[in-house]
């Protein structure tokens, strides 16, 4: 089901809840994303001058740290570049790259067509080459489980003598990268691959490790592979390969062994189409996704039923070790009692609405009274999705 006049924006470790028209946007308007949306709708009406006015604007005004102020940046470098200034469109590009939000991002421009009469300049070449020389991070979670930061997702390696077997992989410009510190693990060949949802930063090498690896992934992963990836408006990369095809979709919760282990992969839609969610028994190391996102103050809950979703995931936290480490799709690992805590905010922020609707109080009311307890984006999308459901 999809709920209208909603935009829901997952990037970069948070989730921006964006209800345009809306109680939230009369009251709390950020003056970058006017400058954004003036941006947008220039780009659309082809005036490209008004457009890179907006976007460097906008680019001045996001706040750092703010999960959006990588795209934002990236639309300043396409204004750029589309009028002919690689300098320009470089270094919005690496300033990208060095404040480090969503550096991989900047890849993206490679095979977009707003950069196609800078990609031979030295200065695109020059931004676009950062990728290759990365050295990423690694840390031992449990067992023979490790985390590795930095290929654009927070990916994991089971090293065992079997093989490797990963969670994720990044974008696929981090991959020679990511091999890279596998290698320096000790890890021999990728045997397995578990994808937990259909979005670049998670499944970007796919194709290529399909080739040595046994893929694994939800089947509404599969069916998103067949489509073009929408990385942001007015730009989309073509469907996967098959090569990127998991082997094994995955429509129920189901365990598989690698390396002496038992691993539980279980769908937990409600992100994408696809999410699902890995947990090592023996390990006791647990990858949600980005159905789980530590700053977020509430838990998205996906569209069609958000109390099946949190009792689902639930049931899957009871049966892990309480000492489980738990690793998002972004951000720094975390424990189980987080999650149950953004689990326990969230069926509160959703009882809360659903208690307003019920009392037939409006959109605006419902968001002022509860204002002091949670925020107001949070309650107005709950609000929305709640008087949908009930069509």
């Amino acid at each position: 089901m999809r709920i209208p006049h909603i935009v829901v924006v997952a990037f970069c470790g948070a989730l921006w809840l964006l209800s345009p028209g809306s109680f939230v946007h009369a009251q709390d308007v950020n003056a970058w994303q006017t400058a954004f949306g003036a941006g947008e709708e220039a780009r659309r009406l082809g005036d490209l001058t008004r457009y890179e006015l907006e976007m460097v604007a906008a680019a001045g005004l996001v706040p750092h740290e703010h999960p959006s102020r990588p795209v934002v940046q990236y639309h300043a470098a396409r204004a750029a570049a589309l009028d002919r200034r690689p300098q320009d469109a470089a270094r919005w590009l690496r300033t990208i790259w060095e404040e480090d939000l969503q550096r991989l991002m900047i890849t993206f421009a490679a095979s977009d067509h707003a950069f196609a009469d800078i990609t031979d300049t030295p200065p695109f070449l020059s931004v676009m080459g950062l990728a290759g020389k990365m050295k990423l991070t690694t840390r031992r979670l449990g067992g023979d489980v490790y985390l590795v930061v930095g290929a654009g997702s927070n990916v994991l390696a089971k090293v065992s003598t079997e093989g490797v077997l990963m969670v994720d992989t990044g974008y696929g410009s981090a991959l020679p990268s990511v091999r890279r510190a596998i290698e320096e693990l000790g890890g021999g060949p990728i045997r397995a691959v578990v994808i937990t949802h259909p979005h670049e930063d998670h499944m970007g090498s796919a194709a290529e490790l399909g080739g040595e690896a046994e893929l694994y992934a939800h089947a509404g992963t599969a069916a998103a592979m067949l489509e073009p990836y929408i990385f942001m408006d007015g730009l989309s990369i073509p469907r996967k390969p098959d090569s990127a095809l998991p082997d094994i979709p995955i429509e129920s919760d189901v365990s598989i062994e690698f390396g002496g282990e038992s691993i539980r992969i279980l769908p937990t839609v409600a992100h994408s189409s696809g999410d699902i969610s890995v947990y090592f028994t023996e390990s006791h190391v647990a990858h949600l996704g980005d159905a789980f996102l530590p700053s977020n103050p509430m838990m998205y809950p996906g569209t069609v039923d958000p109390n099946a979703f949190l009792e689902r995931l639930e049931r899957f936290l009871d049966g892990m070790h309480p000492e489980t480490v738990i690793v998002s799709g972004h951000e720094e690992v975390t424990g189980i009692r987080a999650v149950r805590e953004q689990i326990q905010a969230t069926r509160a922020a959703i009882a809360f609405v659903s208690e307003a609707i019920s009392s037939g109080m409006s959109i605006e009311e419902t968001a002022r009274s509860g204002q002091d307890r949670f925020p107001v984006q949070w309650t107005t999308f709950f609000y929305q999705l709640l008087m949908q459901l009930r069509l």
